[in-house]
């Protein structure tokens, strides 16, 4: 596991999720720094002293690389087999509302992630044990992209998997011909899902997606959401997808996100 770290409060919100998740795999947890000159080492080994007083041991790395985001990619990829979670700095009126790191990460990689967002709730040792994530899907074949990798986390962890898509009644969707009951069904038949605990939810409701799946999320808590990005070329924050994005943003729990291919 590897968690990229400015020093920031905003930037360590990802430390106990990411602790979480590497107890669970079984994994190292390891910390990332980038743009740290020479002068500044001196911060930088006071900092990492007092993380390893509060959520033990981890291993650091630290790297005068300029580009944030490039860094971040380098390193995991120096790691080989790593998961990144990441803390976005969300704001709260824009398409990029998860921060220019987190999508410019996400445009550069190619493995899955994990974002936590400004409303994720955070789990503690007292908390009870993680037993379920919910997907989200939109019937297309990039958002489908991310069952594969629910399946085998769900698969991995003992999860049970919630797939759930937001539709809104008023557009008819039966009438464009999507009718979301007969796809859920289909999706949660699918070889990926034999052995595993799978339910279907479609939340009805006229609010954008992102609404409609937060509030479930709200009044159903689970300890991970699945997303697939809509990647595009051009400009990172672009590439991540507007939607997802959103969701991201207004998820109470922490969001493993699954890169589309760019084109």
């Amino acid at each position: 596991m590897l968690v990229p770290l400015d020093g920031s409060e905003l930037a360590e919100h990802a430390l106990n999720p990411a602790r979480r998740l590497a107890d669970r795999f079984g994994a190292e947890l390891h910390i990332v720094a980038a743009d740290v000159q020479r002068d500044e080492a001196w911060w930088y080994q006071g900092y990492v002293d007092r993380l390893h007083e509060r959520v033990g041991a981890l291993t650091p790395h630290v790297t005068d690389e300029r580009t944030v985001g490039r860094a971040i990619v380098a390193r995991a990829r120096q790691l080989e087999t790593c998961l990144v979670c990441m803390a976005t700095h969300g704001r709260s009126r824009s398409a990029a509302i998860v921060g220019s790191t987190f999508a410019e990460v996400a445009s550069r990689n190619t493995a899955p992630l994990v974002a936590v967002g400004p409303r994720a709730a955070l789990g503690d040792e007292t908390s009870e044990p993680p037993d379920h994530l919910v997907v989200c899907l939109d019937g297309s074949p990039t958002a489908e992209r991310a069952l594969p990798l629910a399946a085998a986390w769900a698969r991995r962890l003992g999860w049970r998997i919630s797939i759930v898509t937001a539709v809104d009644p008023v557009l008819s969707p039966r009438e464009y011909g999507f009718d979301p009951d007969a796809y859920l069904r289909d999706v949660a038949r699918r070889p990926d899902f034999e052995d595993l605990a799978v339910d279907t939810h479609i939340l009805w409701g006229i609010a954008y997606p992102h609404v409609s799946i937060g509030q479930h999320l709200d009044r159903h808590p689970s300890d991970l959401m699945v997303v697939t990005t809509h990647a595009r070329t051009g400009f990172a924050r672009a590439a991540l997808g507007s939607e997802a994005a959103r969701i991201i943003h207004r998820s109470p729990v922490p969001v493993l996100v699954q890169p589309a291919p760019t084109r």
